[in-house]
């Protein structure tokens, strides 16, 4: 009896424990399938696309604007006689109008002197020129000169001749070929405050005459130190003389052909003594001091200056010009 109970309660105990696992078996594996389909569905719900609802009604089709107007009918043309008929004035396709007729004009008047001169003047009122009164300056300009022509010569007004520091008259332009001058000065003294006499006039520009006013001042100076006077008159040379440098044949055009230069001789002086150049440039002592003084201060003044130990051609005269020397007109010749 014994024997058989322990059997029976260990079979018990057996029975129990199979039964035990398999129920922990299928727990497991439902809670395993549970949350397999839960996975399932979740990522079903995140790959699946969206819906796109259609239009309950679809869209009418527009017929295309380019497609009416290339089926449009052209117009009918109607022939050129039919047109004409309607319209006798209207010129034909391919047809130029005809040129309109214009009256007769009756033959123009000469133009009389003045209006040749210029432009035609405004045309003038009945009352004009009656009442209003002429400005002073325009009677003063005829009643002074009533022989000027209307004609505008352009020429430089020379502040130098304005100011009283050079004597003389603004003369007609000079051209001859390549030589000239637009606004020439025939100039019969130099200087302000003291004009020293030339002993014939001179033609210059205007630039050589301002230059000259300048220039006689440091003269005045070196002939009071050197001769005790003031000079009285100068002779000169060449002035404006349409040539090549030094009288030449070949070479390049001198400045004395534009009235750019002018050539310096003698001195007179006040207490009766002279000098000149060829004999004082080696004479006496206050000669070659005066001269070489001169000389310096001429090369002060002007852009070119020879003198006797320049060349040759220079030894009775001295020249002075405003010549261009250098590419920018700044370079000087002094010899």
């Amino acid at each position: 009896m014994t024997l058989f109970s322990r059997q029976s309660r260990f079979s018990t105990l057996v029975l129990l424990s199979l039964t035990t696992c398999i129920a922990s078996t299928m727990l497991i594996t439902s809670a395993v399938d549970a949350d397999a389909r839960h996975r399932r569905g979740h990522r079903a719900k995140v790959v699946r696309p969206p819906v796109v609802a259609l239009p309950a009604v679809p869209p009418v089709p527009i017929d295309n604007p380019r497609a009416e107007a290339a089926q449009a009918p052209k117009p009918v043309e109607k022939p050129a006689e039919e047109m004409e008929k309607a319209d006798p004035q209207t010129p034909l396709p391919g047809q130029r109008p005809a040129p309109e007729t214009k009256p007769a004009e009756k033959p123009k008047e000469p133009a009389s002197a003045g209006e040749q001169l210029g432009p035609n003047p405004l045309p003038k009122s009945e009352t004009a020129g009656k009442d209003e009164p002429k400005p002073e300056h325009e009677d003063s300009v005829e009643k002074a000169d009533p022989s000027v022509s209307h004609d505008r010569v352009y020429q430089n007004a020379c502040p130098a001749l304005m100011n009283g520091e050079v004597k003389g008259e603004l003369t007609p332009p000079l051209s001859e070929g390549m030589c000239g001058e637009r606004s020439p000065l025939k100039i019969t003294a130099i200087g302000k405050d003291n004009p020293v006499k030339l002993a014939a006039p001179i033609t210059t520009n205007c630039a050589m005459a301002g230059t000259l006013a300048n220039w006689v001042v440091d003269v005045q100076k070196e002939a009071q130190a050197n001769f005790g006077a003031e000079i009285e008159s100068i002779t000169t040379g060449s002035d404006y003389q349409c040539r090549k440098v030094n009288n030449g044949h070949k070479g390049r055009v001198s400045e004395h052909a534009f009235a750019n230069a002018v050539d310096i001789v003698s001195f007179k002086f006040r207490n009766g003594k002279t000098t000149e150049l060829g004999s004082g440039w080696k004479g006496k002592p206050e000669e070659q001091t005066f001269w070489r003084a001169l000389h310096k201060a001429s090369c002060d003044r002007f852009m070119t200056v020879i003198g006797p130990d320049g060349d040759a051609a220079h030894q009775g005269n001295l020249h002075l010009d405003l010549g261009c020397h250098g590419r920018k007109c700044e370079a000087r010749i002094c010899q």
